[in-house]
């Protein structure tokens, strides 16, 4: 394999600034997705191990002054150091005043589990946002940020890391001008739900505190954090054909050069499936990756029990979290076996409709 992998290298060198490089990549494509329904994972076939080689090499592409090595894949994007102390994270801040922001940019990756919670949240209350899709090689987007994981938001100017403390924050701000995030607390008299901007309006029955706690809440926004989030990753990259179905977003979402992405899509989801072993022993997920999806989404839908939502008549925050998590991977294998195979989705497609259109902006 390193003779491969050096000979990628070593061939990719000699085409860079030529036409050629656009062959080239090109060639690494097919033959990547050959190897993702040609060849079964791990069968040790030669097939894995040269998509693997080519990535590298298509990774090494324009990308001297950002080592590889350095580069997280998304589903890996929210560790590194918060803007707040990790047990304040779900704790909605004190001194809130419902102050309507003039911006709010989101810097993400498409199908980041962590961005997608917030859009799940900002689509849920209108709040309209701008996203800005980050490089996952180069991070060049975030390159004015200290912080240099994905998702960070950008409200007038303040910048706020870690997917939870985001919510947390815009929650207590919605709490404050007299509307309910969810999570047990007492709604304000106001019959319904008022969106961000005082448009629009969800259902009326957030007037009432629904019956799941805040201490309910908050326990199943860890649980997805701290679980859930990581079963899904496991199962996603568990063949290469299903990695590659995790990074094909790129090629659509990408705001940078065809090359970068291209570059991003075949180097990140083969090394990903490389190493979706390593992946499944360090978050401690036992015997088969689907089995233990099932077991966690049903674990999920037992606790919403026969409530439309486990905040009641209307989501609370670990509500929108979980659907955000599963959003993401809208389109794969792992979303359609879920569906299939577990108790979940009729409180999906509730939290579908509830939660309605996306309010991006651009």
């Amino acid at each position: 394999m390193r003779a491969a992998v050096r000979a990628a290298h070593g061939a990719l060198r000699r085409l860079q600034g030529s036409k050629a490089l656009v062959e080239h990549l090109q060639q690494l494509q097919m033959l990547s997705t050959a190897t993702g329904t040609a060849a079964s994972p791990r069968s040790g076939g030669n097939l894995g191990w040269v998509a693997v080689a080519a990535g590298a090499a298509a990774a090494s592409y324009g990308f001297a002054a950002q080592p590889v090595a350095q580069a997280e894949a998304p589903w890996q994007g929210e560790k590194g150091t918060p803007s707040v102390p990790a047990e304040e994270r779900y704790v909605r801040p004190s001194g809130a005043k419902g102050v309507l922001p003039k911006e709010l940019v989101l810097y993400q990756y498409e199908v980041c589990p962590f961005c997608c919670k917030v859009k799940a949240f900002l689509d849920y209350h209108k709040i309209p946002y701008r996203c800005v899709e980050v490089n996952p090689l180069t991070k060049g987007e975030i390159k004015w940020s200290q912080y240099k994981k994905v998702p960070v938001i950008v409200v007038d100017g303040e910048q706020v890391n870690d997917s939870s403390a985001i919510i947390s924050r815009l929650a207590a701000e919605i709490d404050a001008r007299g509307g309910s995030s969810g999570g047990g607390k007492p709604a304000s008299s106001s019959s319904s739900k008022r969106s961000w901007f005082g448009g629009g309006s969800k259902s009326s029955s957030a007037a009432a505190p629904g019956p799941a706690t805040v201490a309910e809440e908050e326990k199943w926004r860890r649980w997805v954090d701290d679980w859930f989030v990581r079963v899904i990753t496991v199962n996603i990259y568990r063949s290469m054909h299903e990695s590659f179905q995790t990074f094909d977003y790129i090629s659509e979402a990408g705001n940078f050069g065809w090359v970068s992405r291209e570059a991003a899509r075949v180097f990140g989801a083969s090394l990903m499936w490389g190493i979706g072993g390593k992946l499944r022993r360090k978050y401690g997920v036992e015997g088969d990756v689907r089995e233990a999806l099932y077991k966690s989404a049903n674990e999920w839908a037992a606790a919403v029990g026969d409530r439309r939502f486990l905040g009641g008549d209307a989501p609370d925050l670990a509500d929108l979290a979980v659907f955000g998590v599963i959003r993401a991977v809208t389109g794969t294998d792992t979303f359609n076996d879920l569906m299939q195979n577990t108790n979940i989705g009729g409180w999906y497609a509730r939290m579908f409709t509830t939660v309605g259109p996306s309010s991006r902006v651009a």
